[in-house]
């Protein structure tokens, strides 16, 4: 099917149910957790399964243009499904994106670009740890990549806004 406004990985009713919880709440920060990428990006080759694919490029950039209008400051997304750790930076909207990796060097692999939106690539296995903390009152939320060790490999902090 070609990409456009009918072709949706989530459907009408759960993108509608999603946005509308993501409005309501009144969290300091909001983290969706994704099966599959929402910013990627993702390598090109027979890949249709992901907002961060043409596949599904309509849907996905609706979705990452909606949280830039909503002004969604504390919102952040986090993905499994990729072979690979990393941090990215939606250039249009400013969503960061944080993909947790395999769980084990062994499954490490592919061939991701790496575009200057993307300050962490990694080729590796490990895991993705998030954490909020209030070491001054302020609340803070820390991700943090993993190596299958547990060695932190990198590290993203944000002040609540």
């Amino acid at each position: 099917m070609p990409d456009g406004p009918g072709k949706t990985i989530w459907g009408a009713e759960q993108l509608d149910w999603l946005k509308r919880t993501i409005l309501a709440s009144d969290a300091e920060f909001r983290v969706l957790i994704s099966p599959t990428p929402i910013v990627g990006p993702d390598r090109d080759k027979g890949k249709n399964d992901n907002h961060a694919n043409e596949a599904f490029a309509h849907e996905g950039n609706q979705f990452r243009m909606w949280t830039k209008q909503q002004n969604l400051k504390n919102f952040f997304t986090c993905c499994g499904d990729r072979h690979w750790q990393y941090m990215s930076i939606d250039p249009g909207s400013g969503l960061r994106e944080f993909s947790c990796g395999p769980a084990s060097d062994l499954h490490a692999g592919g061939n991701p670009e790496q575009p200057d939106w993307q300050p962490f690539l990694r080729v590796k296995g490990g895991f993705l740890t998030v954490a909020v903390r209030r070491p001054d009152g302020m609340p803070v939320i820390a991700f943090r990549h993993h190596d299958v060790h547990g060695k932190v490999v990198h590290e993203y902090t944000a002040r609540a806004r």
